[in-house]
């Protein structure tokens, strides 16, 4: 039996109980209907499971003692997946580890088939951020780290023409075909395209932005989206404070959230230029970004959303886990057109936790 209605087929968005505290109930907000689906025992046996991506209509989330699986809350299959290796795991007890970097372990999950209709997932994991993958219904049974040299450190991965491509933070782009004799991946080319960033420094300034770089497949283009967050203390209305009003005269909690995101740019790849050309219009297309894997889907194909817009959630892993007053919240709708942005849904809590994740049907 699905969890989701199956008349869903547009992009739903997984957010925490309702309730607080509790951590196996999750809510599926549908903007196509206007209505909060609320499931309970979500994800079955696996109690405390926190979610680590969302790619081709699956989950990826790990238990309570980390062990990874996938589970579909459309059809409500679920795979269990080769636990990590000692080798990627950080060298610290297994306690320790499920205790405080269960969260940040995994940074991006991408689910690939090939030309078996196998299940490939390719991670990216660690400090490092580096790649690792894994084969379902194969003699490989283990993830596996993909091995070169000096890799990483890695920002986004997707599935584009059915390869691995993947983005580094020096702006190098990798391909990676899985198609071949051998079990293991091989990388089909590496470039670094020419973008013109030559205004970035003065309009978001180092010391007071962080850029998050995402990957696209848009009507069959690859798309390169820049996401500028503004490392400066925001009241719930998303104005810029002086960080000396933190602090009212009768606590001692903030009373502002540390990061918000300001705005976007959106560049098409000219393959035979090797250059990102700055995009201005999206025209039909909304783009989903966030822990998911980057999808731009046509508002003819789906519904309860505006053309030529970001939807956008909070994956600022780091920031968001410094605190337990904030994290989560960096949720939004940004207009390609206008540049401005407006709140994706309604939220009593401070700290959104887990944080809300888009999941899209294969269907879309």
């Amino acid at each position: 039996m699905a969890l989701i209605p199956s008349h869903i087929t547009s992009p739903c968005l997984m957010l925490p109980s309702d309730q607080e505290d509790n951590s196996n109930t999750r809510c599926f907000l549908s903007l196509a209907d206007k209505k909060t689906y609320k499931i309970n025992n979500v994800f079955h046996d696996l109690l405390d499971a926190w979610c680590v991506g969302s790619s081709q209509g699956w989950l990826v989330v790990l238990d309570n003692k980390a062990n990874p699986h996938l589970f579909s809350p459309f059809s409500n299959d679920k795979i269990q997946l080769p636990s990590f290796p000692t080798e990627l795991k950080p060298k610290v007890s297994d306690s320790y580890f499920v205790q405080h970097l269960l969260k940040l372990f995994i940074l991006k999950t991408v689910l690939l088939f090939d030309n078996q209709n196998k299940h490939i997932v390719v991670v990216i994991y660690g400090n490092s951020s580096r790649l690792a993958f894994c084969m379902h219904g194969d003699n490989n049974t283990t993830w596996t780290d993909f091995g070169t040299p000096r890799s990483g450190p890695y920002c986004d991965i997707i599935c584009y023409n059915n390869q691995l491509y993947a983005l580094k933070d020096n702006g190098l782009v990798e391909a990676w075909n899985f198609g071949g004799s051998t079990l293991f991946p091989t990388k089909i080319m590496s470039f670094r395209p020419v973008i013109d960033v030559s205004n970035n420094k003065e309009l978001f300034p180092p010391h007071k932005f962080s850029t998050q770089s995402y990957l696209v497949e848009s009507r069959g283009q690859l798309l390169l989206v820049n996401r500028f967050i503004g490392n400066y203390f925001v009241n719930s209305k998303g104005v810029i404070v002086d960080e000396s009003y933190l602090l009212d005269t009768e606590d001692t909690q903030p009373l502002v959230c540390p990061y918000r995101t300001k705005v976007f740019h959106v560049y098409k790849l000219d393959f035979g230029r090797n250059r990102w050309e700055k995009v201005e219009s999206l025209d039909d297309r909304v783009i989903f970004l966030g822990g998911n894997q980057s999808v731009s889907l046509s508002i003819r194909d789906v519904q309860g959303f505006e053309s030529n817009t970001i939807y956008y959630t909070d994956d600022n892993w780091y920031q968001m886990n410094e605190d337990y007053l904030y994290g989560g919240h960096d949720c939004g709708v940004f207009n390609l057109k206008d540049g401005s942005s407006k709140t994706l849904y309604q939220c009593d809590f401070e700290r959104i936790d887990p944080p809300p994740f888009w999941i899209v049907p294969t269907r879309c």
